[in-house]
């Protein structure tokens, strides 16, 4: 009869270890696949990062391109209507 009880009491702290082991593997397994996650979502935000940095800094090279062009042509117009004739202005019509 001792050894019954004896297996009994074994039984159940045997059990209660167990199941508190469990639950707390459990839980450092869904802890690692939050963590996870979490990691895919911040690589994913700094690719997305990089790729707006890069397309911004293009967007501002070209702009910066175009306000050097604009310039170049405010500064010298006479050598763009030169090359071409006169930009803008009407053709004169023909004396008789």
């Amino acid at each position: 009869m001792r050894g019954f009880f004896l297996g009994v009491i074994v039984g159940a702290l045997g059990t209660l270890w167990y199941t508190r082991r469990a639950g707390e593997l459990q839980i450092a397994r869904r802890f690692g696949e939050m963590q996870e996650k979490a990691n895919a979502v911040l690589m994913e935000s700094r690719r997305i990062l990089e790729e707006t940095r890069q397309e911004l800094a293009a967007a501002l090279e070209a702009g910066k391109n175009t306000v050097q062009q604009r310039t170049e042509r405010l500064r010298h117009p006479t050598s763009e209507a030169g090359e071409g004739g006169q930009a803008g202005s009407e053709p004169t019509p023909p004396a008789s």
